[in-house]
């Protein structure tokens, strides 16, 4: 756990800072900032003003939803918020880990530290205890269309903060009450409109897709080793690499994507060999235009980040409170079209390289091109890894048929007041699975590519090469006779992900 603290208040954070107190469990602590302090204050006065003088507050005084005709008295006010919060139990399927939960309550917090959701300080320092103590909501991963934001995933946030539902703490799944009790946690006691700003707004889509680009950089990162190995191994052309071909094209993804595998060739004596009369002049597109597929999903990955660095940083509940001009704004921030572009846009970057490397690994079987490689990709007799093959398709068919848009697939629901909505946090469910299966098809290509190489001369490829068959061989050594290889494959995917493939020696 780091040691430092990120100080909370209106300033921007980043999203390595989301990742650190997700992955690596950095503390938090809000600012003691007098001026920011008197902001968030001032933003309460006002909704508590707007309210003495009857004016009617939209989940506040009112009902919620297509139900907000109906008026809340003051003297119900107190319990409409807890029952906000209760009414909206009801998400299913597999909870989000405990990191993606540091991750979303990290997310809310930024957002409401902005000053313009008319909550007390005291609910951002009781956020902050949640990530301190590790003491995190168990949140089911279904049930929100993205607008009014993910309510039914973050009504489990608000429950936890009252002491109902269930945390992971200490190493368990507890009570919350009972958690709260071990740790020496006091449940936080809702006023009006806070409950609501826990849960509408967009910190569920927001947190898993910053975890889901830092996972999908990580692995075009692998990927692009991998290409370089197979260039390697399949006797390529260093001129599809060339600094000066992709400097034309323009795109920075792609200029980076080509260097990077430039420099995983460095020194290879295996690249430009093997230029037989008889033999294409140049590489099939799933080598030659390698840097072009990766780069475009880098710069895909680069607008993503924009994207989500807005988000995080935004304003994303309603009603707003604006603490300098004194208004009272009802509007529909907790939209997440944003996210749920940004997400769809992942799924097909993320399709697009699985087929890639599912192309190349039909190169290093097929012996019009693949320059004496045996079909089985091994030096005894057996079926080798002509079935790993099979995987490798299959896992690149799911991860195309999974990129299909969520965006477009809006349902209206809750009486058809809520009648366009986002499927932001769909599509980032979705960003997250299409990462894994490209990881897996790459773990695939990466075993084949071991055993082709064991059938050269190994000390013709580059350092880098090496270095890559030796951590390859560290989950999946090379074969020397049929066995299972799903063990394998689950361990390559684990370091593919975990970026133990790209860490540098």
């Amino acid at each position: 756990m780091i040691s430092t603290n990120i100080t909370i208040d209106d300033r921007e954070v980043t999203l390595d800072q989301l990742i650190a107190v997700a992955l690596e469990g950095q503390r938090v602590m809000i600012s003691s900032d007098p001026d920011w302090l008197a902001k968030l204050n001032r933003g309460r006065r006002i909704l508590e003003q707007s309210l003495s003088d009857g004016n009617r507050i939209y989940g506040v005084s009112t009902s919620v939803g297509y139900s907000s005709g109906r008026s809340v008295g003051p003297e119900h006010s107190q319990e409409f918020a807890y029952q906000i919060i209760r009414q909206h139990g009801c998400g299913l399927g597999e909870p989000f880990s405990e990191k993606e939960g540091r991750a979303i309550v990290f997310a809310r917090l930024v957002s409401l530290a902005k000053g313009y959701s008319a909550v007390r300080p005291a609910l951002l320092e009781a956020l902050c205890r949640l990530l301190n103590h590790d003491l995190i909501p168990v949140i089911p991963s279904l049930g929100s269309v993205g607008a009014s934001g993910d309510l039914t995933p973050l009504s489990y946030l608000a429950a936890v903060l009252c002491g109902e539902r269930e945390v992971y703490y200490g190493g368990e799944v507890l009570p919350a009450a009972e958690a709260l009790k071990r740790a020496g946690l006091p449940v936080h006691d809702f006023v009006p409109k806070e409950s609501l700003a826990i849960m509408n707004g967009t910190a569920v889509m927001t947190a898993i897709g910053a975890i889901t680009v830092a996972r999908f950089d990580r692995t075009l990162a692998a990927c692009e080793r991998a290409c370089a190995l197979a260039a390697e191994v399949l006797y390529g052309r260093s001129q599809a690499f060339h600094p000066t071909a992709h400097t034309l094209k323009h795109h920075p993804g792609q200029i980076a994507s080509a260097a990077a595998i430039r420099k995983a060739l460095y020194g290879s004596r295996m690249i430009d060999s093997h230029k037989e009369v008889g033999r294409i002049i140049q590489d099939p597109y799933s080598i030659r235009c390698s840097p072009h597929v990766i780069g475009a999903a880098r710069d895909a990955s680069s607008w993503m980040r924009q994207v989500l660095q807005r988000e995080l940083n935004s304003v994303n509940d309603n009603p707003i409170v604006d603490p300098d001009e004194g208004e009272t704004i009802f509007a529909g921030n907790f939209y997440g079209g944003h996210i749920a572009l940004a997400m769809d846009l992942l799924k097909t970057a993320a399709a697009s390289v699985a087929d890639l490397i599912d192309r190349q690994y039909a190169l290093l079987v097929d012996s019009r091109l693949n320059v004496g490689l045996p079909e089985t990709l091994v030096g005894y007799e057996g079926c080798g890894l002509k079935a790993l093959q099979l995987t490798c398709s299959a896992l690149a068919a799911r991860a195309v048929q999974r990129s299909a848009p969520d965006t477009v697939l809006s349902r209206p629901t809750e009486v058809n007041n809520q009648d366009k909505v986002s499927m932001g946090l769909n599509a980032a469910l979705n960003a997250a699975e299409v990462t894994t299966l490209v990881q897996q098809v790459l773990a695939t290509q990466m075993i084949a590519l071991s055993n082709a190489a064991a059938l050269r001369d190994e000390a013709l490829l580059s350092a880098e090469g090496k270095r890559s068959l030796e951590v390859i061989r560290m989950k999946s050594p090379v074969l020397t006779f049929d066995r299972r290889l799903d063990g394998d494959l689950q361990g390559l995917t684990e370091m593919i992900d975990q970026g133990a493939v790209i860490s540098e020696t």
